[in-house]
């Protein structure tokens, strides 16, 4: 830049031009890939960085809220988890006694037609 202006394309032809005659084209090329090639207006200040920072934090804040929302549900969902398999455990059992009482039932009916007709 100069004088705060940035430096045009025609600018950055004209320097490799010269920097090629003085140095060659391999070291022009070297030099010229180390120069920045943004416009002036693309340079982050200190007042955009410190925007950045105020953003970041408040995304932070943010995110502190959004994690305890989360921890909340997460813990409302172990809780119903929880209840569905009492209810699950409890049905097992209903199922479970009846299954044994019927195949009780049918195995003594069994026996006693069995037993009849002998």
């Amino acid at each position: 830049m100069l004088n705060g202006m940035s430096v045009r394309e025609p600018a950055r032809h004209a320097l490799y031009a010269r920097l090629e005659d003085v140095l060659g084209p391999e070291h022009a090329d070297t030099l010229m890939t180390h120069l920045p090639q943004h416009q002036s207006d693309q340079v982050a200040t200190k007042s955009d960085i410190c925007v950045l920072k105020s953003d970041i934090a408040m995304l932070r804040s943010g995110m502190a809220d959004f994690k305890a929302e989360v921890r909340a549900d997460i813990k409302e969902v172990r809780a119903d988890i929880k209840e569905l398999s009492g209810v699950v455990r409890d049905q097992q059992k209903f199922y479970v006694g009846t299954v044994v009482g019927s195949m009780t039932a049918l195995t003594a009916i069994f026996s006693l037609v069995v037993g009849l007709l002998n």
